[in-house]
């Protein structure tokens, strides 16, 4: 994903070639059009709504990337409008599945972790949810929203704690996918190239990230079970004595 990014850098140094630009002329003409049309919509307020039913819908019916939301966002409302507006539908979506988390448990990914105990005791850690994982998984490109807001609202992790961690990780990503619709017009733009290299550079930097967390939580199960065994033997150790 890193090196993904540093392609697309390199693209965006090409582009500096007058003759690159010539094929894009007429296409870009087309993004001008559809741009007037888009930003002389009346009734910004209807799509404000849209939006947020948009993301209640999804905390229900996943059909859709919640990516997806916040770039249709970008290509109608100014960024300094969109972004508040993501951030706000981005919370009524977590919020929602997180109480049904609580409410009605984790549902079937859980089970499905469940069995590999590797993966319980990362994502578990005290019982509680792992705070460092719960970021690095909102920064990782699809990653399900759903289930993990699900799964720590049946740990009963602190819901401020919760949302506060959630749109930390997030936010990168809402930021950087707003950015791009806004740029959709002019896609070999540095505002619409550069928010996708933010997108694929976060991404691996959120994958070892993940692994890190894995080892620190594989390390410290490994250390409290040997720490365990000891005490155990010291326990029957002075049992005998006695």
């Amino acid at each position: 994903m890193i090196a993904l990014s540093a392609a697309i850098a390199a693209l965006l140094i090409s582009l500096q070639h007058d003759e690159l630009w010539r094929w894009y002329d007429a296409f870009q003409q087309k993004l001008v059009e559809l741009e007037d049309y888009i930003t002389h919509i009346d009734k910004i307020w209807q799509f404000f709504g849209a939006v947020m039913i948009l993301f209640a819908v999804k905390s229900f019916f996943p059909i859709y990337a919640t990516s997806t939301v916040c770039f249709l966002s970008g290509i109608v409302l100014p960024v300094y409008i969109a972004i508040p507006v993501n951030v706000l539908g981005f919370v009524v979506l977590i919020t929602i599945r997180y109480f049904c988390g609580k409410r009605f448990g984790a549902g079937g990914a859980w089970k499905m972790i469940s069995k590999t105990e590797k993966l319980r005791n990362l994502i578990q850690q005290d019982g509680k949810g792992n705070p460092a994982l719960l970021i690095a998984l909102r920064l990782i490109p699809g990653m399900p929203v759903n289930s993990i807001s699900g799964i720590y609202g049946s740990f009963n992790f602190g819901y401020v704690k919760f949302t506060a961690l959630s749109i930390v990780g997030f936010l990168p990503k809402l930021i950087s996918f707003t950015l791009v619709g806004r740029n959709v017009y002019d896609p070999l733009s540095a505002g619409f190239l550069v928010p996708i290299m933010i997108i694929l550079f976060l991404t691996g930097v959120s994958l070892l990230s993940v692994n890190g967390v894995w080892t620190t939580v594989e390390k410290t199960v490994e250390f409290v079970k040997k720490r365990k065994e000891k005490s155990k033997e010291r326990k029957l150790k002075n049992n005998e004595n006695s």
